[in-house]
């Protein structure tokens, strides 16, 4: 049990650290949980409820078996307007960059969400 625990820990911060301005405020803030309790996940301290790994999952795009080291590739999916966006990028751009802009809109999209309920 230890080493899933461990594993989770080092997927969760390895997703978070893949977008530099992502921080563990902006996650706890995400899965409306305190800092520390984020903090505490991916130093393997806590593990989430299965609620909240799946929230982690959507908004990383990945799979639970991913997030458990279970699947080596992280097999995103992405929305039909995520892909429209993803037509209009240069073809030269890799699959991973690829994949860090759409994660990266999807953030700033959910940011500026939360700054329109807490200014609406």
């Amino acid at each position: 049990m230890k080493g899933m625990v461990a594993m989770f820990a080092k997927q969760l911060k390895a997703l978070r650290k893949r977008n530099p301005h992502l921080t563990q405020m902006d996650m706890a803030t995400q899965l409306g949980i305190a800092k520390t309790t984020y903090a505490a996940y991916e130093q393997g301290k806590r593990t989430p409820d299965i609620e909240t790994q799946n929230k982690i999952a959507d908004f990383f795009q990945v799979s639970l078996d991913y997030l458990h080291g279970r699947e080596e590739k992280r097999s995103p999916t992405f929305s039909t307007k995520q892909m429209s966006i993803a037509a209009h990028i240069d073809d030269e751009v890799t699959d991973e960059q690829m994949e860090d802009i759409l994660n990266y809109i999807d953030f700033i999209k959910q940011k500026h969400a939360k700054k329109d309920r807490t200014h609406g």
